[in-house]
């Protein structure tokens, strides 16, 4: 069996990850505009400070907040979640393609 399907599979659902923790950070900024200081007050992908804040959200220990309400709360759970389980679907996907490429690369 090839695992070539597998490793696509964890690749759409990490990228599906990080839309949906970037719709949480606008959704977040929009309930606390205070939260995230960058140059512009915008958050943009193409903007290094609007990554490090974004990636900030996750791992900050103050949310979720209850002021912010039961659906931020739900869905900052929900993307940190997600976050773990793409860090260790990267973590198998490079110990698989590392310790054994023929399972995913067909010769």
């Amino acid at each position: 069996m090839r695992y070539g399907l597998v490793v696509d599979v964890l690749g759409i659902a990490v990228v599906v990850s990080n839309v949906m923790i970037w719709q949480v950070a606008q959704r977040l900024k929009v309930v606390d505009p205070s939260y995230f200081k960058t140059r512009d007050g915008q958050l943009h992908w193409w903007d290094i400070h609007s990554l490090f804040c974004v990636l900030g959200m996750l791992f900050d220990r103050k949310l979720p907040n209850p002021k912010h309400g039961k659906d931020i709360r739900r869905r900052i759970v929900m993307v940190r979640v997600l976050n773990a389980l793409g860090a260790m679907g990267g973590a198998i996907f490079l110990c698989i393609t590392f310790a054994h490429p023929e399972l995913i690369f067909a010769k």
